[in-house]
């Protein structure tokens, strides 16, 4: 295929493309008597395929149904639509072949990364720290795991863990989900730290490596340390760390005489942050979701909603996006006529992408609620608006009622999955023939709004 021709591709194509792709292997895989220890309906192997690769953690059969191999599987899938397909495979490519410019164009619109010329530096960061953070973070988890489960066991729970959570995934071989942990700090702690390394995205985490190599090399040159920080990372790690105090002290208040009422106030605080961090990228559930109040069941929905990082394993809207929209609401507030953040202004550019994706992700998650309320009338507004939103924002919470919904309910989920996956805004554009270039301007004229 010529170069002009790959150029005309629209990498939003190839990035669903290489989803789609995915999931129809590893449901073929799953579907296989060596991946199953029990009969399945072929929607509920779909349904797990799909789930595993958007990294969702919304299942409609226990994890035990499947064999070894098949819980290899689902591990395989989850590591890979975590870090990407394409990720993954320009990566091994860049192993053997030196990248053709095309290529490099291509994978950093797709990847999100501006500087082309260093895309092979960029990957290797990204797959280096990924199984660097998940090799720790097994050996962390298998201290917790041997005192309770065998040999062989603990280990292959610890990496599987240890990948779905910095994944973002929420999958567990627990059953059900992680409530058993629930007074096991150190395991909580380690997978909440995972999670928020996989939530906070590429970008930071390229950015955090490389002001570290310079940082010794400059030491050890004796030269002036010198650190530099983003706009982006600057709003990643903010905005994430008041959302993670924000949604940990209202579970703390909310839940400490309900769910949280048999734990101690230490673990109370430790299982009320790890919710916190889970609610808005992975979904592991320390606690009963089906005995929670409903102030906070809007908490987390809220939560959940807003997501992780761009470039990260997480879903949601992310929190460049939120913290653009309220920046928005505040400069409009204020009268300004300049979004600003941290003494940086804001394209309009960015400001309309803003609102295109905080509008259609609201459309989507009210279109799949409506449609699940009329395929599946047997469950409340709440419970159907929990589960549409933890489809979309890729997180896995829920109420215990996913194996419950119909054929069709299910098939709506898996198209919620996806589409969080890859991002509203990218659906729109893979579908879009092509740039439409504006060559004229229409008169201004004001209309009344509010």
């Amino acid at each position: 295929m010529s170069a002009l021709r790959i150029l005309d591709i629209s990498p939003a194509r190839i990035l669903i493309g290489s989803f789609l792709f995915v999931i129809l292997a590893g449901t073929f895989l799953l579907s296989l008597p060596v991946s199953r220890l029990v009969d399945m309906h072929l929607i509920d192997l779909f349904f797990t395929a799909t789930t595993s690769t958007c990294v969702t953690g919304l299942f409609t059969v226990p994890m035990s149904y499947f064999s070894f191999f098949g819980q290899c599987v689902i591990l395989a899938l989850i590591q890979i639509g975590g870090l990407g397909l394409m990720t993954l495979s320009i990566f091994l490519v860049s192993l053997v072949l030196n990248l053709s410019l095309t290529t490099k164009f291509l994978a950093g619109q797709i990847l999100d990364f501006a500087f082309s010329g260093k895309l092979k530096t960029f990957l290797k960061t990204i797959i280096g720290f990924t199984i660097f953070t998940e090799i720790i973070g097994a050996l962390i988890l298998y201290k917790s795991f041997i005192k309770i489960l065998p040999r062989d066991k603990a280990i292959f729970y610890s990496i599987f863990h240890s990948v779905s959570a910095f994944c973002n995934s929420g999958a567990s071989l627990f059953e059900p989900g992680i409530s058993n942990l629930a007074q096991d700090s150190l395991s909580l702690l380690t997978m909440a730290v995972l999670i928020f390394l996989g939530g906070i995205g590429f970008i930071v985490w390229y950015e955090a490596v490389s002001n570290l190599v310079n940082y010794i090399k400059n030491w050890w040159n004796e030269e002036p340390k010198k650190l530099t920080m983003s706009l982006h990372t600057k709003i990643v790690l903010i905005t994430s760390s008041t959302l993670i105090f924000l949604g940990s002290l209202l579970f703390f208040i909310l839940e400490r005489t309900n769910t949280l009422a048999g734990l101690s106030t230490w673990h109370q605080i430790v299982n009320s942050i790890f919710i916190s961090v889970t609610a808005r990228t992975a979904g592991f559930e320390n606690v009963d979701m089906s005995n929670l109040g409903l102030p906070i069941l809007l908490i987390l929905i809220i939560l959940m909603f807003i997501g992780a990082s761009s470039s990260s394993t997480g879903g949601g809207v992310k929190v460049t996006t939120f913290t653009v929209f309220v920046a928005t609401i505040a400069a409009t507030i204020r009268g300004k006529n300049n979004v600003e953040i941290f003494g940086r202004t804001i394209s309009p550019e960015q400001i309309f992408k803003t609102t295109a994706i905080i509008a259609l992700s609201l459309s989507f998650v009210l279109a799949t609620t409506f449609i699940l309320l009329i395929t599946d009338p047997e469950f409340s507004f709440m419970q159907i608006l929990f589960e549409a939103v933890s489809a979309f924002a890729t997180v896995g919470l829920s109420t215990g009622i996913t194996p419950y919904f119909s054929i069709f309910g299910k098939i709506v989920l898996m198209l919620a999955m996806l589409l969080g996956r890859v991002g509203a805004l990218t659906l729109v554009l893979a579908l879009r023939k092509g740039q439409e270039t504006q060559l004229y301007k229409y008169p201004e004229e004001r209309v009344l709004l509010g």
